[in-house]
């Protein structure tokens, strides 16, 4: 009996010419876009063709191919004769992004204060949240898991409009700022207080007050990016550390 053939998810080349661009393109593109949106990388770090293509057993094509992609989604810089740095971090770039979600999460809440929002969703949100409400003082806080419980509470509401363009902005902007978010739910206060907020915007939606929904969201948002410098300040120091 002829053997199975293992899958795998190596990023070495299986093909050869233009199978293997774009086979090898994408996963570059995304393993690097994951580095540098999780601060593997310091700002400035240099991105050598020669380096990059020997790590992930490719040829130059795919390798320039994923390099041009980060730059044309504003994550790297290229110099002339000089190749890809990792970009600066951009403050005001940061606070745009937030005016973006909070611009699109605002339309979800409208939109869902007129019927209110799927049972189902209202059930799954008060199941994990509502705990929190009562969590002790000085409890540790898994800071990755509530990332991504906040994440989904967000991502779920936006899921609950129907708008497939909209969730699919939303998850990009989350990956670009949930370095923030990582610094600032770090507290059992921290904890608390986010349950609360998430929890006042999905019963003002059951109520189906609109107005009562807009202001709980602008609250819960603007917990974070109040945190936008301090959570840059502590990436950057953390990215620093990896490097050395």
């Amino acid at each position: 009996m002829a053997r199975r053939r293992r899958s795998s998810t190596s990023l070495r080349p299986k093909a050869t010419g233009a199978a293997v661009r774009s086979h090898l393109g994408p996963q570059i593109l995304r393993s690097l876009r994951e580095r540098i949106l999780n601060w593997h990388y310091p700002p400035g770090f240099h991105l050598g063709e020669a380096a990059l293509c020997a790590e992930y057993a490719a040829s130059r094509v795919p390798v320039r191919e994923a390099l041009r992609a980060l730059a044309e989604q504003g994550l790297v810089d290229q110099v002339p004769n000089q190749g890809c740095y990792v970009k600066q971090p951009d403050v005001a770039g940061i606070h745009q992004l937030y005016d973006l979600r909070l611009a699109l999460e605002l339309f979800v809440v409208e939109r869902l204060a007129e019927t209110g929002p799927p049972a189902e969703l209202a059930a799954r949100v008060r199941a994990y949240w509502e705990p929190l409400l009562h969590i002790r003082a000085n409890a540790p806080v898994n800071g990755d898991e509530l990332v991504q419980a906040d994440e989904e509470f967000h991502l779920g509401l936006a899921r609950a409009v129907g708008n497939a363009h909209i969730v699919e902005t939303l998850e990009d902007i989350n990956e670009r700022l949930r370095f923030v978010r990582l610094a600032v739910t770090t507290t059992s206060h921290r904890v608390q207080a986010t349950a609360g907020e998430h929890l006042a915007v999905l019963e003002a939606l059951c109520r189906k007050n609109g107005e009562a929904a807009r202001r709980a969201l602008r609250q819960n948002i603007n917990e974070a990016r109040n945190k936008v410098e301090l959570a840059l300040a502590r990436a950057l120091t953390s990215s620093h550390r990896r490097a050395k």
